[in-house]
Order: structure tokens, then C-alpha cells, then sequence
């Protein structure tokens, strides 16, 4: 299947509004029930973690369901569109929370954000696989998405920055106060079912890979009988927990010790603005060697760069430098978004090969369920930190073992954690040349079998003794 560049585009403009559902999305809503309702820190963490294992449980049948699914509209659409229909509901009860909102509230919220996360993000994932069969048109279109998905993130950042100018004095000041998280919360809920459908009238629904759909025992078995989804798995489960830990707690450090509340949105948009720039550059940079070479290498030269922001003081007035600094980080982190998506969809090839069976929502599935359990753990592992080490967001001045504890969560256990997760993913089996083999044969195959068909219905027919 060739998809022209409007259909392209058409699948990728969703990530605009999608953005409202990735970090830094609920770290910054972690930061807000923090400062703003009767949350705590580790009724936060704590919801947080046990929120998104719930979430995950949800994972399974619905990758399964999309394999099984057959519709006039293709497989993973039918999904897509229920997801949609919770978005604003859910939307209008997690950002417009009352001022006595508790943790109870905030992991109800949760829950609800998250499942129309499953339901969307899921069978998009699946669909990607099947809109191309080629290993670098599938990197072409999942940049597409990821630079939609940054641009959204630098959309929620604008949002505040300019409703609180003088051209659109809506709000008092560019802060995530409760009358800005509203705001936001309607124009992302609105932005999602417009965008979504949008994709799914233009977007073809894709072609699956030959061979016969998945039952409910094979879930079970992926992580079982697929080594090379186990060998990516524990490089990127490593990389998720690192990454859950930091950005648990990154957004309470830069308001509460750092001293840039005012000029978060600023923050957060220079950084988007980075990794946009980044993604043309790492693509180019992935088609000279292989995607798992190039994210690996990535994860060293941040991890190695991270100690330079523990440097950085408190209610720092190098609002600049710090900026240069974590854009370092920004930019290293950028293949973290870029690449697992399509090497997912590469996994899926050669066990369709392997196992003449065609599982992608099952593959996503697994790889969201165990992604969102990790992230859960490093979310609850970022809170417990600061509270262990006694770091209240809310106090003017806190103790040098409490800061350390808060930076000890933001960039220690990070650092180390995304340096483990490069051992591993450098050794990745599936690199450019394996793939194109694995397409190739598959394609062989269909041909064979295709050709085989008529055959085979002809020596079928025995005609019976009268």
C-alpha cells in the first residue's frame, strides 16, 4: 500500500492533539493537584501507580479485540472512534478539579484519562504497521507523528503564554493555575475528536500481513516465544522506568525548587522546540546505521549529561543557561519518541514470518501494558523519593537532604537507568539488512501461497463413485 503525502499527513495530525495525553502532560497535572487541591505527594504517587496498573489491565483485550476485528472500515478504526467519544467527559472531570479534589479524585481521574489513552493509542500503533510494509517508510510517517505530538506539547505550552498577554489578557499570569488547566483541558479534549476525525474519514485502513489473525492464547505467549520483542522490551522497559522517575518529579523541581514557575511554558516550549528541530536529524542520522544503534547512543551521551544539571541552585537566576543545559537533554531524549513505534512494527514482520500469524494489536498491547506498569513504577518511584527525603513543594525553604532527594529522583536514577538501557538495546537483533530479508521473504511466501491457491481448491474437488 502507498499512501500519498495528504493521507500521511492525515494520520500524523492527531499527535497535535494526542499531545494532551503524553508527558509532559499528567507530570504537569501531578505538579497542579500537588499545589492546588488537597493531594499530597505520596497519595500522588501512589494514585499514580496504581492507576496506570489498572490502565494497563485494560491493554490486553483491547489489542486483541483490533486483531480480531473486521470491519468495512478496517480493523483498528472502529476502537479509535470509541476512544474518542470518552475524550471530553474524561477531559472536563481530571482538569477541572474542585479545590478539595483529594487522591481519591485524582486517581479516578487517572483512570479515565488513561483508558481513552488504550483505546486511542493502541490501534493507532497497530494501524501504522499496516499502512506500509517498508522499514524506513514507517520511520518516515511515526516522525511525522512524533513531530505532531511535539508540536502539540509546544501548543499546550503556548496556550498559556498567550492567554495571559496583553494582546489576550484572559488569564493573570502564564502558571497552570485552575482556571488555565481548564482551558487547556477543553481545547485538547476538542482538539482530539476533531483531529481523530479527520484521520479516520481520509486514512485507508490498512493492509494486515498475511497469515492467519491471533487468538487469546498468543497474547500470552509474546513475551514468551518472540526473543527479539524480549531483548527490546527490557532495553526500553529500562529507559520507560528512568524516564517515569524523572518526569514524575522533574515539573514539581522546576516550579517549587528551581524557581521558574512563572516561566514553566517558556521552559516546556524551548524544549519542544528542540526535539522538533532534532527529529529530521536523528532520522537521517538512524538511515546511516539502524534506529536501535542510533537510540542507544543517544541514551549514553544524556546520560553522561545529566550530572550538569545538578549543579543548577536553587531559585536559580541562570534561567537561560539552564535552558542550553536541558536542551542537551532534550534533544538526546528524542529518539526515545521516534524509534520504538517502528521497531515494534519490525518485530511484528518476523514473527509474522516466524509464525505465519499476524498479531500487531497484540504486540502493541503488550508492549503499552508493560510500558505503562513501568512508567506507573517509576511515577511512584519519583514521589516516593522526595517524600522519603522529606521535599515539600509547598514550603519556602527545604533541607539539603530533601533537595538531594529531589535530585537524586530527577537525574541520578535516570542517568544510570538510561545507560543500562543502551548495554542493551546496542545488542538489538533486527537492524536495516535483516529487516529488508525478513519483508522479502514474507512477500515470497504470499506469492507462493497466492499462486498455490487455485491448486490447491482443484485437488480438493474428488469426484465421487456412483
Amino acid at each position: 500500500m502507498s499512501l500519498t503525502t495528504g493521507q500521511k499527513l492525515a494520520y500524523a495530525i492527531p499527535g497535535l492533539a494526542l499531545a494532551w495525553l503524553i508527558p509532559p502532560m499528567y507530570a504537569i497535572l501531578g505538579d497542579f493537584y500537588l499545589r492546588y487541591t488537597e493531594a499530597t505527594a505520596a497519595g500522588i504517587g501512589t494514585a499514580m501507580m496504581m492507576s496506570k496498573i489498572v490502565d494497563a489491565i485494560t491493554d490486553p483485550p483491547v489489542g486483541y479485540l483490533s486483531d480480531k476485528t473486521e470491519s468495512r472500515w478496517g480493523a483498528r478504526k472502529p476502537w479509535i472512534f470509541v476512544g474518542l467519544l470518552m475524550v471530553i467527559p474524561s477531559f472536563h472531570f481530571f482538569f477541572s478539579p474542585p479545590e478539595d479534589a483529594g487522591n481519591l479524585y485524582f486517581a479516578l481521574g487517572l483512570v479515565l484519562y488513561y483508558l481513552c489513552y488504550t483505546l486511542i493509542k493502541i490501534p493507532m500503533r497497530a494501524w501504522l504497521g499496516e499502512l506500509s510494509p517498508d522499514y524506513s517508510e514507517r520511520s518516515k510517517i511515526w516522525s511525522w507523528m512524533t513531530i505532531c505530538l511535539l508540536l502539540g506539547g509546544l501548543l499546550i505550552m503556548l496556550l498559556p503564554i498567550v492567554f495571559s498577554s496583553p494582546l489576550l489578557p484572559w488569564f493573570d499570569s502564564p502558571e497552570f493555575t485552575p482556571e488555565v488547566m481548564s482551558f487547556i483541558g477543553w481545547v485538547g479534549g476538542v482538539g482530539i475528536v476533531a483531529t481523530l476525525l479527520v484521520s479516520l474519514w481520509v486514512v485507508p485502513g490498512g493492509e494486515r500481513n498475511p497469515g492467519e489473525s491471533s487468538d487469546v492464547k498468543q497474547f500470552f505467549n509474546i513475551l514468551l516465544v518472540s526473543k527479539p520483542f524480549q531483548h527490546f522490551m527490557l532495553g526500553y522497559g529500562l529507559s520507560a522506568l528512568g524516564y517515569g522517575i524523572s518526569y514524575a518529579v522533574m515539573i514539581v523541581g522546576l516550579t517549587s525548587y528551581y524557581g521558574f514557575a512563572d516561566r514553566l511554558p517558556i521552559f516546556m516550549l524551548a524544549m519542544i522546540l528542540i526535539q522538533v528541530a532534532s527529529i529530521p536529524v536523528w532520522e537521517r542520522i538512524a538511515e546511516r546505521s539502524s534506529k536501535h544503534e542510533t537510540w542507544a547512543r543517544a541514551w549514553v551521551i544524556c546520560a553522561c549529561f545529566m550530572p550538569v544539571l545538578w549543579l543548577f541552585g536553587a531559585n536559580s537566576e541562570y534561567f537561560w543557561a539552564f535552558v542550553a543545559c536541558a536542551g542537551v537533554i532534550s534533544i538526546m531524549q528524542a529518539p526515545h519518541m521516534l524509534f520504538p513505534v517502528t521497531i515494534i512494527s519490525d518485530i511484528v514482520d518476523y514473527d509474522t514470518l516466524k509464525h505465519r500469524t499476524s498479531r500487531s494489536g497484540n504486540f502493541f498491547a503488550v508492549y503499552t501494558f508493560v510500558d505503562k506498569v513501568l512508567h506507573a513504577i517509576g511515577f511512584g518511584i519519583g514521589y516516593y523519593i522526595i517524600a522519603l527525603f522529606g521535599y515539600d513543594a509547598k514550603a519556602e525553604v527545604n533541607t539539603d537532604l530533601a533537595v538531594f532527594g529531589l535530585k537524586f529522583a530527577i537525574l541520578g536514577v535516570p542517568a544510570v537507568m538510561f545507560l543500562l538501557s543502551a548495554l542493551v538495546l546496542f545488542k538489538f537483533p533486527i537492524n536495516r539488512h535483516r529487516h529488508s530479508i525478513i519483508r522479502r521473504r514474507i512477500e515470497q511466501r504470499a506469492r507462493r501461497e497466492k499462486a498455490r491457491a487455485p491448486q490447491s481448491s482443484h485437488a480438493d474437488f474428488q469426484p465421487q463413485e456412483v
